[in-house]
């Protein structure tokens, strides 16, 4: 085992700072501690201290860390089968791939992935192989691939071809009357918070009435969305669908599945990677899947993820700090008057025991028990009130202008047809119209 014994966890961060450690990603946006262990959402840093997980490893864990079913299943595979073979085709995939398209109506093919990142631009690779177009149309967070780099802002990317119309109805709308025939597909990120199931069914109409394939991005919200995410509803029909956080408890694994044509398109889209065929997430996925069956792990969740949120809203009510809380029990949001404040708060928690996510979207997993909501409450009253000493509080309600400016900050949302709204539009259009369509041919393939 990695030696750390004896150091505290700055140290042991200006360790990472020499060697590894990204200044922004690894230090900057994360709270100062370096954990060596971890059991359902409790973990433990390199200096003994034990503090509460509130993110749920980024959303990757739905039952929390070393949940037996899941050990037992990866180190049986291990043991018992190896690792990766030099086929593809193993039965764990075969039945990993027939249970997932019997939970989501989307599916009747799938494919797997190691990443978000990977089973999104594999969705837009697919697409753009199955319709023989180039432009996509695009909203919210897809992973961090070149074609994703500008996803917080309505705009066209000649280099990726990729046009980001930011949740808005009428930049979709638009943009499909004008170029639908060129449009390879739609791909949106749910953002239950914010819309509900009925926005994304008339996303999915506007796009069938165009012969586009729409994609749902449920990276996140296919195991959190309640049980089956958003296309699980089965409200909101798609063509594919990414599945990845919570599927295989914190082992790297996602999915894409739907319609067998487009799937089939995998060939032709020179799709490949060692590293699909890595046996051990498979097997974790289907005890994931077998722990889930009966339906009392998400009716867990949903219970202390409820007392989370109202919760936490009532320690900010009652301090007097004005915020927003809203979305599912199991990744709802917490919006306060800025981002520096949002980092504040939680900051603050941490130094009593919690680690929150400082954007504000807070996720719970199937290990938290009214025990964790306990400490998670404690720990966030007690840093909110430090916070609150140097504040001058208003009691009031949140404004709506911050509500939309959080929509914009977190996920590129721009929801309001306003006058700057629809200009931009409007440039966006002018922008697609005008651009090279002799690039596509010109540029390889895996680009995206």
């Amino acid at each position: 085992m990695t030696n750390t014994a004896g150091q505290t966890n700055l140290e042991t961060i200006e360790r990472a700072r020499r060697v590894t450690a990204a200044e922004v990603y690894d230090i900057g946006t994360r709270f100062p501690g370096v954990f060596v262990s971890a059991e359902g959402s409790w973990m433990r840093d390199v200096e003994g201290n034990r503090v509460l997980d509130v993110t749920a490893a980024s959303g990757s864990l739905l039952l929390g860390n070393q949940h037996p079913a899941v050990v037992e299943a990866v180190v049986k595979c291990v043991r018992d089968h190896g690792a990766a073979f030099a086929s593809t085709l193993t039965p764990q995939r075969i039945e990993l791939a027939e249970r997932l398209c019997e939970r989501y109506p989307a599916g009747e093919k799938a494919v797997f992935c190691k990443t978000g990142s990977e089973a999104t631009t594999t969705a837009i690779r697919l697409a753009r192989a199955y319709t023989g177009r180039d432009l996509i149309l695009t909203s919210g967070y897809h992973g961090w691939h070149d074609w994703q780099l500008t996803y917080l802002q309505m705009g066209y990317d000649p280099a990726s071809r990729v046009a980001n119309f930011g949740y808005n109805e009428t930049g979709l709308a638009r943009m499909l009357a004008e170029f639908g025939d060129e449009v390879a597909g739609v791909i949106v990120t749910p953002e239950p918070a914010w819309f509900d199931a009925a926005y994304y069914r008339r996303l999915s109409d506007l796009c069938a009435r165009h012969g586009v394939p729409f994609i749902i991005d449920e990276v996140i919200t296919a195991l959190r969305w309640g049980p089956r995410g958003l296309n699980g509803t089965g409200e909101v029909p798609a063509d594919l669908l990414t599945v990845s956080k919570g599927l295989a408890n914190g082992h790297a694994l996602s999915a894409v599945l739907g319609r067998r044509d487009i799937i089939d398109a995998y060939d032709k889209a020179g799709i490949a990677g060692t590293y699909t065929r890595e046996v051990p997430p498979m097997a974790a996925a289907l005890a994931v899947l077998d722990v889930l069956e009966d339906g009392t792990v998400h009716e867990h969740c949903e219970k202390m993820g409820g007392l989370l949120k109202a919760g936490m809203s009532d320690i900010l009510k009652t301090i007097g700090i004005p915020a927003y809380v809203t979305g599912p029990n199991m990744m709802f949001d917490v919006v306060v008057e800025s981002e520096k404040l949002s980092w504040d708060l939680y900051r603050a928690a941490f130094d009593f025991g919690a680690y929150f996510e400082d954007s504000g979207t807070h996720m719970v997993t199937a290990a938290f028990g009214e025990a964790e909501v306990e400490h998670a409450l404690t720990a966030f009253d007690q840093g909110a009130r430090k916070v609150a000493s140097s504040l001058e509080l208003d009691h009031g309600d949140l404004p709506t202008q911050r509500r939309l400016e959080f929509a914009l900050e977190a996920f590129g949302g721009s929801i309001n047809d306003d006058p700057d709204v629809l200009r931009r539009i409007d440039e966006v259009v002018d922008q697609v119209k005008k651009r090279d369509r002799d690039l596509p041919g010109a540029l390889d393939r895996a680009c995206g």
